[in-house]
């Protein structure tokens, strides 16, 4: 047991005035106790030998101090660590969270040079997601989710980021993408979801997206490219699901996967 699981053991939980208190008063009886021990068994009549015995009695008391004091510090840095990964990640996919999909996006859109874009967004919808929990339960709409975002990890590259913005809604966003990157991949998304059902053991699962891609252009706010991409999101709804819908200039491309045939 280290000295600060020792401390928190049988002093935790009183008042912090408490605790240095009594922090005060077992270094002192401490110093007291090794200072009559030492002048029992050293001659003290030189200074050499008074030097010698203070600064052993300094380093006993200082050292479980000490210890005490760095663990603290330790301790906190870590619950601190955690509390700050928490603050930007989902709990149930790992993904970031819509907070932090934010802050990442704006500082990319803040970094890239004003006459390029940034990349592109991606916004994907699960289809009929409430179907899967009233059929087959939350816990395996639960692990629905996960296998998407695992999905999503595997296929964005180093410098892209995903998140889960709630419920069945996630978003990607591709740094320095165009339309053609950002189709590809939303192509592999799709496909991917056909694997879930085989990685869950449930054949008769039925899991597909909708996916709305939207290019950042350049000098354009977060705010509108991320607009356009929900709009983008509500047309694949709107003309099916299991699509890609994509505003590409002046016109709306649209894919949807070819059903496999048994």
């Amino acid at each position: 047991m280290t000295t600060y699981d020792f401390w928190m053991t049988k002093f935790g939980n009183m008042s912090p005035y408490r605790q240095v208190v009594i922090m005060v008063l077992m270094a002192t009886i401490a110093a007291n106790v090794l200072a009559v021990a030492f002048f029992a068994l050293v001659d003290l009549g030189q200074i050499n030998n008074v030097l010698i015995v203070t600064t052993a009695i300094v380093i006993i008391v200082s050292a479980p101090l000490g210890s005490f004091l760095v663990g603290l510090n330790y301790r906190l840095k870590q619950t601190a660590s955690l509390l700050d990964l928490a603050s930007r990640r989902d709990d149930l996919t790992g993904l970031s969270n819509r907070n932090e999909f934010y802050l990442q996006a704006q500082r990319q859109i803040t970094l890239c040079d004003p006459a390029k874009s940034a990349g592109a967004i991606l916004y994907i919808d699960a289809d009929h997601f409430k179907s899967i929990n009233d059929r087959y339960g939350h816990a395996v709409g639960d692990s629905v989710l996960q296998e998407i975002g695992i999905l999503l990890r595997s296929v964005i590259g180093e410098w892209d980021f995903a998140a889960r913005f709630g419920g069945e809604e996630f978003a990607l966003f591709l740094t320095n993408a165009d339309i053609g990157k950002a189709d590809w991949l939303s192509h592999k998304i799709l496909m991917g979801m056909r694997e879930i059902p085989t990685y869950l053991r449930i054949s008769e699962l039925n899991v597909t997206v909708s996916v709305g891609i939207a290019i950042h252009e350049p000098g354009q706010p977060l705010e509108e490219a991320l607009v356009a991409a929900d709009k983008c999101l509500y047309a694949a709804k709107n003309q099916g699901r299991n699509r890609i819908v994509h505003a590409n200039s002046e016109y709306i491309e649209i894919y949807q996967p070819k059903r496999q045939t048994v």
